[in-house]
């Protein structure tokens, strides 16, 4: 029993003083300085469409932590479009695509006037077939959508910012006759109002 008391002595001052070598404050990941803000936003674009080009609109907002955001976006084509008007299965009909999803990207902020950021959208979507006379849904083939997108952002005021962007639209699980996945890959253009704390 005596032998065990100076072991427990020595554990006990070790402890103390290795205690003592620490940090006075934890640190944690919104230490002070850390910037936390927000943004929400309209966007308008063209984007890949049966080997062609047609409009959308969405909107997207997140939570930004620094330089890093997280949060939610969704889009559709502004109009559906014929297919293949000869073909027996789409005559009559016309083609749309909607979508919804992730979105995570970094900010490259700066003081500068414009500014850059890169994102990437992980979504799930739908291609609409819809009936040209009396305008209903006649199915819908669910899709997969990856878009990573480079932005340049120009600050309007210190709350409102235009952005210009460029993205690759990936899409995966296109199931409708004569259709494929890469009738629908392709650069994008879009640009886009943000409000927010930036």
């Amino acid at each position: 029993m005596l032998r065990v008391i100076p072991v427990v002595w020595l554990l006990v001052v070790f402890s103390v003083r290795l205690s003592g070598q620490q940090p006075t404050q934890m640190k944690t990941l919104l230490d002070e300085g850390a910037r936390i803000s927000a943004f929400g936003g309209i966007t308008a674009g063209v984007t890949p469409f049966n080997n062609d080009y047609t409009g959308f609109m969405g909107g997207d907002g997140a939570l930004v932590l620094n330089n890093f955001y997280l949060g939610a976006y969704g889009s559709r084509s502004l109009e559906f479009q014929e297919v293949y008007p000869d073909n027996e299965f789409y005559a009559g009909k016309k083609l749309g695509m909607s979508q919804g999803g992730i979105l995570t990207g970094l900010n490259f902020r700066s003081k500068k006037l414009i500014q850059y950021d890169v994102s990437v959208q992980i979504g799930w979507g739908n291609l609409s077939l819809r009936d040209n006379i009396e305008k209903k849904i006649l199915t819908r083939d669910r899709v997969n959508i990856f878009t990573p997108s480079l932005q340049a952002k120009l600050n309007i005021t210190s709350f409102v910012q235009l952005c210009a962007g460029v993205s690759y639209q990936f899409l995966f699980g296109v199931d409708l006759p004569q259709l494929e996945d890469n009738d629908f890959r392709g650069f994008m253009g879009s640009v886009s109002l943000r409000f927010g704390w930036f």
